[in-house]
């Protein structure tokens, strides 16, 4: 009977002391685990859009698609469609011998021979508001952009400028504009990633620092 008199709960004062530190606690670390998420699902979508424009220009490079495609399609801010197409070498062929252009297209779904390489859908934004592509040949004279990628603006990139880029922003960065801004003047906040390409598809990634680019392994 004495040892059951000895057992105590927690006072109604103590269970308000630990539902106010724990309370404290989340409030200070959920803006931290927020912005970690953020980055998170923003890395992520750069790492996957990068390997495929890496993945289509080995298909060109080998030869299975000696055109290739690369094209994004925004859906407002709140979501982009990423989406690589290929045409193979007896069409390019038959194209070139009938004296026909070697266009870049993203307006007749039969232009391709493969309409879908790769495809995948983010909850992200980027810097363009309408549909843009950019395309890539084996030797790099097809290489030309078209949409929303066509004109870029140029920006610098480690005391370079580059007009061969895509930016990738959060949902609420991008909504304040239409679209991912491209810089700190426009407004552009981190977390935000960068995709660079050149010519012969040499891949380059960059993340935003608050006022710079930086490369990324």
């Amino acid at each position: 009977m004495q040892q059951d008199q000895n057992i105590k709960g927690f006072t109604i004062l103590e269970l308000l002391v630990v539902i106010t530190i724990v309370a404290i606690i989340s409030a200070v670390a959920y803006p931290n685990f927020s912005d970690w998420r953020q980055d998170r699902e923003l890395r992520a979508a750069m790492e996957k859009t990068a390997t495929m424009l890496m993945s289509v220009n080995t298909l060109s490079q080998r030869g299975n698609y000696p055109f290739v495609q690369f094209r994004i399609t925004p859906n407002g801010t709140s979501s982009t469609k990423f989406s690589s197409k290929g045409m193979d070498s007896t069409t390019l062929s038959t194209r070139l011998n009938n004296a026909q252009n070697i266009e870049c297209d993203i307006s007749s779904s039969s232009y391709w021979d493969n309409n879908q390489v790769d495809e995948t859908t983010k909850s992200i934004s980027t810097h363009i508001s309408r549909d843009g592509a950019v395309c890539f040949s084996k030797d790099g004279s097809f290489f030309k952009s078209t949409g929303g990628l066509k004109g870029n603006l140029n920006i610098k990139i480690e005391n370079r400028s580059s007009n061969q880029y895509f930016i990738l922003c959060t949902t609420s960065n991008a909504s304040k504009a239409g679209k991912c801004p491209i810089d700190q003047g426009g407004g552009l906040e981190k977390p935000a990633y960068l995709v660079e390409w050149t010519r012969f598809g040499n891949i380059s990634k960059f993340k935003w620092s608050g006022n710079d680019w930086t490369r990324q392994n």
